[in-house]
């Protein structure tokens, strides 16, 4: 039987025999979110892979956990409830995984749903600012334009693909150039309220990637004053944590008494750069308990 596990235990087992030898992946994304992948295709890709440990952690969303759950349990997969909530820190946009949460607790549903309405909205103001610019663009159009979840992305970004103004990610942003990155534009929870709901469903409340490019803060700033805001654990294990990132937040949560936790951060075909299983983490590399 698989095993639905939170993140504070000791430890993760099957039978008696403690996996410190089995593949972990903390971070992969589905089409609930910017993934491509279906429940199914997700849980077929762990398999394949031979991970043993995973975790659905979805931008401000865990419609794909239940069904992913199940799946696990019946392949004999340990998982592990998650999600990846967008918070506002410093005039910035940074990302806290929560693991181990209650997936219907009213607080987080509550949360997720805030965030996703001022991405809606967002993805509106960025489509009327491209309209204003001379590009062709509308609002009305955008309004009636269906957003295929399977095929990653979000859906201002998908529009514009398919109206042929960008081709990928690094095409969108720089369209924005006098106005922002409307991710940043957006104004989400701060850390503290983000953590405190994680926690109220049962979670526990992890900085995701530290090393990633589109941070305005360097790791070695953000992690203390992550810290200070509650922060639980760090995901020191990323494809964009080199090796010093990587030491530096092995080193505080060592001495921090911090959970330890990484993953591939895949998103399915959207990102094709990140591989399931890769970084390859194994369980004795983490520390789940704190």
């Amino acid at each position: 039987m698989g095993v639905e596990s939170p993140l504070n235990e000791v430890s993760f087992k099957k039978g008696d025999n403690i996996l410190n030898d089995e593949k972990v992946d903390l971070h992969i994304h589905t089409s609930a979110s910017d993934g491509t992948w279906t429940a199914e295709e997700v849980t077929e890709e762990v398999i394949k892979n031979n991970i043993s440990i995973f975790s659905v952690t979805d931008h401000n969303s865990v419609e794909n956990v239940e069904r992913v759950r199940k799946l696990a349990e019946e392949a004999g997969l340990t998982f592990i409830p998650g999600v990846e909530i967008d918070t506002s820190y410093f005039g910035a946009n940074f990302h806290i995984l929560g693991y181990g949460i209650d997936i219907y607790e009213k607080g987080l549903l509550k949360l997720i749903l805030q965030n996703k309405v001022f991405m809606e909205e967002k993805d509106e103001e960025s489509i009327k600012f491209l309209y204003n610019k001379g590009l062709d663009v509308s609002l009305s159009e955008y309004g009636r334009y269906y957003n295929n979840a399977a095929r990653g992305g979000w859906k201002a970004l998908n529009y514009l693909i398919d109206k042929g103004i960008c081709k990928d990610t690094k095409d969108f942003f720089p369209l924005f150039d006098g106005w922002g990155n409307p991710f940043e534009k957006m104004n989400f929870p701060n850390p503290k309220e983000v953590i405190n709901i994680i926690k109220d469903a049962g979670g526990i409340a992890v900085l995701a990637h530290p090393g990633a490019p589109f941070y305005r803060l360097d790791y070695e700033i953000l992690v203390p004053e992550m810290l200070k805001e509650g922060i639980m654990g760090i995901e020191c294990y990323h494809p964009e944590n080199n090796f010093q990132v990587t030491k530096f937040c092995q080193d505080f949560c060592r001495a921090n008494n911090l959970a330890i936790t990484g993953g591939s951060d895949c998103h399915g075909t959207f990102f094709s750069k990140r591989k399931i299983g890769t970084p390859n983490i194994m369980y004795s590399s983490i520390k789940l308990a704190i």
